[in-house]
């Protein structure tokens, strides 16, 4: 039973009721009348009156809150849905409204409640299944999510829009609980409907690499290269998707991948009106302190808190604030309250609409607005489209340009961003001196185990390793790998891939290169701690391309493990690059695949070579700056004062090139 219907069916009112009633029939028909004529302040006035003749008629809240969202008052729309709610619990169209309303204000714990609290006996409709799997997929319930995209889908056999939004949500929520296979064929089954959806294309093709699918994604990564030279050719914008960050993986190109995310930055933002750059705004200093705010939802155990948790705890407080806008789960871990400890001011965002989040930014007075996120998963460039900070920039969490006027700078370093770059990323670049990426001193090293404990052969007579996930693992890159260990007789690759189908289609396409799958060692997912004791037992690390290793490439070279890197044109195949010229060890970073192969064969074969550069990376790990999380903090702080005087002197952002530090 609707709003509308509960109206029609209430019990015939009293003889005094009758006159509210004709009063507050009639404030609803003028203000429908308003709303047909596009007067929704004047149609507001209307349906408020008539909630207030007679407050316990549903209809009348429901069609207030309508207005208030048209008026651009979400908070009021939602309060005034709630009374609708609160009256009549079996009406599925306030059921929904409020859902969406409240998802809309990424408020998904109270929408996920709305949903079940409609009474039992009340149909669900297809969107009920869609608003909730949107809840679920938020709160990271990926099986629910997958469940409820799959009942969205048995009622959409007529409606296309339905029929997108459930394969998409099948598609997300898969791919989060190990079902790759499964998601690429969701995907593809959008691309069946519209060869111009690129979001769906790239999400095939990255579902397909990480099942390990190379058939699969020769096939995928087709449809995506016609998708792209259709809409080359006929000007027509595609259908994007909510991250460019597949195509990272699939291609170092920074021409489409500068397009793929200016694309992207323009779906997120459609219906919004960005605000531009400001240069007249200063840079506010509360108490003499420019105040950095850190917008992320991974302040848990998570690569970028692993990364940042010695820089955090460097930071001149003399000089400096940090205000944290946290919008991932508490994992109550000791890293979690490592990093709480480091804030000056502590705010969950989750639930947080994005006017509420932009309040909060402006009220807090940030300066400088670091965006850690780019479009992983949780992203809130909604909310850097509104400029809540006079700057902000891109940093750590999205490796590569974000295409958004909205942020000004993207931290790199002279290797993974240099200059010469700078026509393919819509921020500045404003380079580090040393390396981009922040590292902790203090991270453990525990005692390693033995080989058997690992499953590798203690006859082995180099263990080459690649634990980057397996959808960066490309099919060249492979065949590299095979001509490595053909060359290399005894030798090993230590892998870590989770998923049994995807080891089997790597043995498999290991016998298709004329090498024993034995040779092939699969390990295990572990904790940080204990994924770091094992990492000695590797020789050499393989890093992957064209989207390397990040936090798996320092990891390892912090154990002492020298990582061979193959850099492209792109800042995810140069990441290695910048780590290992930090330490000092250029030779490691290869420009072609031919030097890549060459450098892996003589490091297995010559044990003199190998001990050389092992005994250097020894004395660099205690030298370098790459692992003073302390001197990081110290040229990070420069760097972004550079960019405050210059908004202070009412200039532009522009390139910053790197600086060594004074004296």
């Amino acid at each position: 039973m609707t709003a509308t219907t509960a109206a029609r069916t209430a019990r015939p009112p009293s003889a005094a009721s009758r006159g509210e009633s004709d009063s507050a029939r009639r404030a609803v028909v003028r203000g429908k009348e308003f709303l047909r004529k596009g007067q929704a302040s004047a149609a507001r006035d209307q349906f408020l009156k008539a909630a207030r003749v007679e407050p316990r008629q549903p209809l009348h809240w429901l069609l207030l809150a309508q207005c208030e969202h048209k008026l651009g008052q979400p908070e009021l729309a939602i309060q005034h849905l709630n009374r609708a709610w609160q009256l009549h619990q079996g009406d599925a169209e306030v059921c929904q409204l409020l859902a969406d309303f409240l998802l809309e204000s990424h408020r998904h714990t109270e929408a996920l409640a709305v949903l079940d609290g409609l009474q039992a006996e009340v149909v669900r409709s297809g969107k009920w299944h869609l608003a909730k799997a949107k809840a679920q997929l938020a709160l990271l319930d990926f099986e629910s999510t997958v469940r409820s995209c799959s009942s969205a889908l048995a009622l959409a056999a007529n409606d296309p829009v339905m029929k997108k939004q459930a394969l998409q949500g099948m598609g997300h929520g898969l791919m989060k609980f190990g079902g790759h296979a499964e998601a690429a064929w969701c995907y593809r089954m959008l691309l069946d409907d519209n060869p111009l959806d690129f979001g769906a294309a790239l999400c095939a093709a990255h579902a397909s690499s990480w099942a390990c699918d190379w058939p699969g994604l020769a096939d995928d990564f087709e449809r995506l290269r016609l998708c792209i030279a259709h809409v080359d050719s006929t000007r027509q914008r595609p259908v994007t998707g909510k991250s460019p960050f597949p195509l990272i993986t699939l291609t170092d190109d920074p021409e489409i991948l500068h397009w793929a995310a200016r694309l992207t930055y323009q779906e997120h933002c459609a219906g919004l009106q960005p605000v531009r750059h400001r240069t007249t705004l200063k840079v506010p200093r509360p108490g003499g302190k420019v105040r950095l705010g850190l917008m992320s939802s991974d302040f848990h155990v998570h690569a970028t808190s692993i990364l940042m948790a010695e820089f955090l705890e460097s930071v001149d407080r003399d000089r400096f604030e940090l205000h944290f806008y946290s919008g991932g789960p508490d994992d109550h871990s000791a890293l979690r309250a490592r990093v709480q400890r480091t804030a000056t001011r502590w705010t969950e965002t989750g639930d947080l609409s994005t006017a509420q989040l932009v309040a909060r930014i402006r009220e807090d007075q940030i300066g400088v607005l670091l965006d850690l996120k780019g479009y992983t998963l949780g992203s809130r460039m909604d909310v850097l489209a509104h400029r809540p900070a006079p700057l902000q920039v891109a940093w750590l969490g999205f490796p590569g340009t974000a295409g958004a006027p909205s942020l000004d700078y993207f931290i790199g370093d002279p290797v993974t961003t240099p200059l010469e770059a700078q026509p393919h990323f819509t921020e500045c670049l404003a380079q580090m001196p040393h390396c981009y990426q922040p590292n902790d001193s203090t991270r453990t090293l525990p005692t390693a185990p033995t080989r058997s404990q690992c499953g590798l052969p203690e006859d082995a007579t180099f263990v080459f390793a690649s634990f980057n996930m397996s959808y960066k693992i490309v099919p060249e890159v492979f065949a590299a790998w095979c001509q490595i260990l053909e060359a290399t007789p005894g030798s090993v690759l230590w892998l870590l891939v989770q998923q049994a189908p995807a080891r089997e289609r790597l043995r498999a396409a290991a016998v298709q290169h004329g090498l024993d799958p034995q040779r092939l060692v699969f390990a295990p997912f572990l904790s940080g701690e204990l994924h770091r004791a094992r990492l000695p037992l590797a020789d050499l690390c393989l890093d992957t391309f064209p989207c390397g290793g990040h936090t798996t490439a320092s990891d390892a070279l912090w154990a002492g493990v020298p990582v061979l890197a193959l850099m492209g044109q792109s800042f995810a195949s140069r990441v290695a690059g910048s780590l290992l010229h930090a330490l000092d060890l250029p030779e490691l970073a290869c420009t072609d695949i031919d030097q890549y192969i060459q450098s892996a064969v003589t490091l297995a074969q010559d044990p003199a070579v190998h001990q050389t550069i092992n005994s250097r990376l020894g004395s660099a790990r205690t030298r370098s700056p790459l692992f003073d999380g302390r001197r990081f903090a110290r040229d990070f702080e420069r760097l972004v004062l550079r960019m405050v005087a210059r908004q202070d002197a009412g200039l532009p952002p522009a390139p910053l090139a790197a600086e060594p530090a004074p004296g």
